[in-house]
């Protein structure tokens, strides 16, 4: 089976001048268990897709949710290849 490339993204705690909010991992998975998984052992209460477009603007895609809410579903849009370019990802706290 292929693996997928995700990128999850969770706000940084302390922020000094000039960093990004958010503290970016890449992850690659094979099933939404795995996932599930993962986004549990680095602490996950609420996961979230996103997406950011090429402008640069971040916006969510549907609720936040548990971790274990994760579907193949899920999987399936953040690896799909969009119509226009964006970047897709989960976000986490």
């Amino acid at each position: 089976m292929n693996t997928i490339r995700i990128g999850l993204f969770t706000p940084r705690k302390k922020r000094k001048k000039g960093q990004s909010t958010t503290v970016t991992t890449y992850v690659e998975v094979v099933t939404a268990e795995e996932l599930t998984t993962t986004l549990t052992g680095l602490g996950a209460k609420r996961v979230g897709l996103i997406r950011r477009d090429r402008a640069g603007e971040t916006k969510a895609e549907g609720e936040l949710m548990a971790p274990t809410a994760l579907t193949a579903k899920h999987l399936k849009w953040l690896s799909a290849t969009p119509e226009e370019f964006e970047t897709r990802g989960l976000y986490y706290d």
